[in-house]
């Protein structure tokens, strides 16, 4: 994309994030974003149909820097566990996604919801487990289902990304790296210290 047709969507970005704020994204025209972003429609429509597929163009951005994030930190690795145990710079690099993304993840959030982003999400990396993953560890698969868990490791990495949205802590990449990967490692409780317990 060249540089003119980039500072134009990033314009109609930026209305659409003030606009969202101020009137919410159904009461928003086309004309309210052109008029914020400074251009005529004409201009509008050369980069979305409406302002759905402006949305959906959003999120396949954000769904195709995960899907180069993930297949360029992909490792050959001989068993699950040191699958997942090696997993820390990817989750840095999604977590730093998700920080660059921010305003386009809340604009999302308000409007599709998380359940799309996460439907979307689950079945990247079912594709990348499935086509890239296994076939290089048959054993991956033996211990819990896919259809099981990465729906968990999904939700858990967008729990943690709306956390940080709506917080006013300031944190890095790596805290939430090392959150993730310590609930799938270790399970929640381990995680945070809970060594043992009784069952009543």
């Amino acid at each position: 994309m060249d540089r003119r047709k980039r500072k134009t969507r990033e314009a109609i970005r930026q209305a659409c994030l003030e606009l969202m704020n101020e009137k919410g994204f159904e009461a928003m025209t086309i004309l309210d974003i052109t008029e914020r972003a400074d251009i005529n429609r004409g201009t509008f429509y050369l980069h979305y149909v409406d302002k759905y597929a402006m949305l959906d163009s959003y999120e396949e951005e954000i769904i195709d820097r995960m899907r180069d994030i993930i297949e360029s930190n992909l490792l050959d690795a001989p068993t699950f566990d040191n699958f997942i145990s090696t997993r820390y710079p990817t989750l840095v690099q999604i977590f730093e996604c998700f920080r660059d993304e921010r305003d386009v993840l809340d604009i999302l959030f308000k409007t599709k919801g998380i359940i799309s982003i996460q439907q979307r999400l689950t079945e990247l990396f079912g594709y990348v487990f499935t086509e890239i993953v296994q076939p290089l560890s048959p054993d991956l698969n033996k211990h819990v289902p896919r259809e099981l868990f990465l729906p968990i490791i999904v939700s858990i990495c967008l729990g943690f990304a709306q956390y940080w949205m709506d917080s006013n802590e300031e944190y890095t990449p790596g805290f939430f790296a090392k959150g993730v990967l310590g609930i799938i490692v270790n399970g929640p409780s381990k995680s945070n210290g809970v060594t043992a317990w009784r069952c009543y």
